[in-house]
């Protein structure tokens, strides 16, 4: 499997870069976090910004990051090794950065929760939640086409080095098989709540229910002019069926999620 996962992420440049310079991990130590978190387990390009925009908007809900990514603010954990399962964190380091940044929060107000949704965490959860007195977990997806186009639009191109759109399209239709094998085992073994982002998008309240959580009175309900616009596909028709062909391998990965190849 690691073998696989490997060739997987080699045409992305993701494999490690051991000469990179530069202190990875941060100076202050922490070997617990007892604040409460919210963990969202989520692919990249899933949409999960805009989730997470909402419950801090609707619910007392901090990000450690305006990205609601902790992972940026350690570098160790942005490196180009991020999603082997097997890396190495210093999850001690990881956690004395995200406790001062707490400390640091707090100062100004307190929050009930902080959210925390950095995708390779998908990778490495259970140790990562081994750390936490308190969290509670949901988990996003989004389907292949629409997942698969947000992040060619964002990040997903300049990681290949040259290789052949085809080429690139096809890597992350089976990225997104992957990752929602990752997701699906985490909700069998531990019945963490799913939430796609087609879901929220018609419910944006189904993410509070699946964290437990319930609008605050004084909270403005999103109105319309804020909801984001359906998406427009970049793709190609070449590029759709890639992306339909590679995904149609995995029928029963589809249905979980209830999503089709085609859409």
């Amino acid at each position: 499997m690691k073998a696989a996962v490997d060739r997987l992420l080699k045409p992305l440049g993701l494999q490690a870069r051991p000469g990179d310079p530069g202190p990875y991990w941060p100076r202050r130590r922490a070997d617990r976090i007892h604040h409460p978190f919210l963990f969202l387990l989520t692919p990249p390009g899933a949409g999960t910004t805009a989730m997470a925009r909402h419950i801090a908007a609707q619910a007392d809900v901090a990000g450690l990051h305006p990205s609601f990514e902790g992972q940026r603010l350690v570098r160790g954990l942005m490196d180009a090794d991020q999603w082997l399962d097997r890396k190495f964190v210093d999850y001690e380091a990881v956690l004395g950065a995200w406790s001062a940044r707490i400390a640091e929060a707090e100062r100004s107000k307190g929050h009930a929760f902080f959210l925390e949704k950095s995708p390779p965490h998908l990778v490495r959860y259970e140790a990562l939640f081994s750390h936490f007195s308190e969290y509670r977990v949901a988990l996003c997806n989004r389907s292949p086409l629409t997942n698969i186009d947000a992040q060619l639009r964002r990040y997903a191109l300049p990681g290949y080095r040259g290789v052949p759109r085809e080429r690139v399209v096809r890597d992350l239709a089976r990225q997104w098989i992957w990752r929602s094998e990752l997701l699906r085992a985490a909700a069998e073994r531990h019945g963490y709540p799913l939430v796609t982002y087609e879901r929220f998008r018609r419910d944006p309240g189904a993410i509070l229910s699946a964290f437990g959580l319930t609008a605050n009175r004084e909270a403005a309900p999103p109105s319309q002019a804020e909801e984001a616009p359906p998406q427009v596909l970049m793709l190609s028709t070449g590029e759709r069926r890639i992306v339909s062909e590679t995904v149609a391998e995995a029928p029963d990965l589809l249905a979980f999620f209830g999503y089709a190849p085609d859409r």
